[in-house]
């Protein structure tokens, strides 16, 4: 994963692009996928520019970048590096790599998941896939139909957008991630003209994907409730399963006047170092500093509201570089969602003891009366969580908090619960400002002589599928049996 700083600086350079017709329109995006045309794009990128990326060396690229219709014609034929936005297709029995495998969604969470008819995908630009460029198969958004299970339009169609930004070496042939969305939306129309609608905050959706083995790390997003699944396809991809209910999230989209835009507290912020700045992403941690821009001038209300079904990548978080229970680089770590407008990026901070993740928000829904309410899920491996504790096998319990500049207030709603190795936390209900969410474990801590004791490992077998468990007492998950 590339650090913070590099994700930010080519997120603001993309939104821009979207919203470049008007120069006071400030817009907090949910994510990539909400800016992009719908095609897939590929660029020949000269290799010390891919290698300087890659290495994590802040560089001018986009200059260099020639687009490409096709790999096969200049600039993209020869040797040349490679840089890729593009959407995963569905699998197949030719394609089974990164692709979708299965999408499923019921009409309330009380209610069993239907599985998806795959339907094809909406207009778009395709590439086909190069093994010996390490080039996949590049995709448009797919549709699908879910027999009996009505969105928000009334439809029970479906289009998922899994979007995949990366670059490719020309010399080495490895498939660098540097970022990854999926979306999954309600929508009425045709293959050329899919107007999208909103799912339903009770509904629940499970979205299968093959990724590669170096997606690893945090994931973050809008979703509540939520379940993961991992496995492994082969030396190369994992098989990852995402299932949640969406959440009702606040929108940051206003037009400001000259006169509005100068009575900002700083007003110089949307005009430095990217010329007019005039969107940004969620997960950037310079959103949350867009709302301290914003508040006032917004009434503290929020612009509008929608539901959204959606987890990307996320960077490492700096401050977490010397604990080395958090750096672990050959897994996915944890998954940490709200609704929050804004949130930072990457995992939770752990500090003091605390799991703190910082959001923003604005006060009032759009009706500008209603309090906005939030919601906070994180999902940790057990052995992370027990790691940075020094915890037993014992059950862990968890104590759930919001600081306001240093006055904490516990909430009321919280959930925690351990489950196939995963744990759960959970919290509901709070207002915002810029709050920081705290979380503080509690267990059974292992002893002195105890703790300089190695933690046997096993390996468990399902079908084809192996993965080995760590910990003081290593069982297999259910339906899965020990080599």
């Amino acid at each position: 994963m590339l650090s913070a700083l590099l994700a930010v600086s080519i997120t603001f350079s993309l939104q821009n692009q979207a919203v470049a017709d008007n120069a006071n329109r400030k817009v907090i995006l949910d994510s990539f996928a909400e800016s992009s045309t719908g095609k897939s794009e590929v660029y020949a990128l000269p290799e010390a520019q891919v290698q300087k990326i890659i290495d994590n060396v802040q560089t001018d690229y986009q200059k260099d970048m020639q687009f490409c219709e096709t790999l096969t014609s200049a600039p993209c034929a020869g040797q040349t590096g490679l840089s890729l936005r593009i959407f995963l297709p569905v699998c197949t029995l030719v394609t089974n790599s990164l692709c979708i495998e299965a999408l499923s969604i019921s009409s309330d969470s009380s209610n069993s998941l239907v599985k998806a008819n795959f339907l094809g995908t909406s207009e778009g630009r395709f590439y086909a896939a190069d093994p010996a460029r390490g080039f996949p198969e590049a995709g448009a958004p797919s549709r699908w139909l879910v027999p009996g299970v009505d969105n928000l339009g009334g439809s029970q169609t479906y289009v998922t957008k899994v979007l995949l930004d990366g670059y490719i070496s020309s010399t080495t042939k490895k498939l660098f991630v540097f970022d990854l969305n999926a979306i999954v939306q309600g929508y009425i129309g045709t293959d050329s003209i899919l107007s999208t609608t909103s799912l339903s905050e009770k509904q629940r959706v499970s979205l299968t994907l093959h990724l590669p083995n170096t997606v690893t790390g945090w994931l973050n997003g809008r979703l509540t409730n939520p379940n993961i699944s991992i496995s492994q396809i082969d030396q190369s991809q994992n098989r990852i399963t995402v299932e949640a209910n969406p959440v009702l999230v606040p929108e940051v989209d206003v037009t400001l006047t000259a006169e509005q835009e100068a009575s900002l507290p700083n007003p110089r912020f949307f005009r430095e170092a990217f010329g007019v700045w005039k969107s940004t992403n969620a997960g950037n941690e310079a959103a949350v500093d867009w709302i301290k821009q914003l508040s006032t001038v917004m009434k503290d209300t929020s612009t509008g509201e929608h539901t959204s079904w959606f987890f990307s990548s996320a960077g490492s978080n700096p401050a977490n570089a010397p604990n080395k229970c958090l750096q672990d680089k050959t897994r996915l770590l944890g998954l940490v969602t709200t609704n929050a407008a804004a949130y930072s990026p990457g995992a939770p901070d752990f500090a003091n003891g605390f799991l703190n993740y910082r959001v923003a928000g604005l006060h009032y829904r759009p009706d500008g009366k209603s309090l906005t309410t939030g919601t906070y899920d994180l999902l940790i491996k057990s052995e992370v969580a027990r790691c940075l504790y020094n915890f037993t096998a014992a059950p862990i319990s968890a104590s759930i908090s919001v600081s306001y500049e240093g006055s904490d207030k516990q909430i009321s709603t919280t959930v925690v619960s351990e489950k196939d190795g995963w744990l759960h936390l959970g919290a509901y209900g709070f207002t915002f400002s810029q709050p920081t969410l705290k979380i503080k474990l509690s267990g059974t801590v292992v002893k002195t002589n105890e703790s300089k004791k190695v933690n046997p490992v096993i390996t468990c077998k399902k079908g084809k599928n192996l993965q080995k468990i760590t910990g003081v007492k290593p069982v297999c998950p259910k339906g899965w049996i020990r080599q």
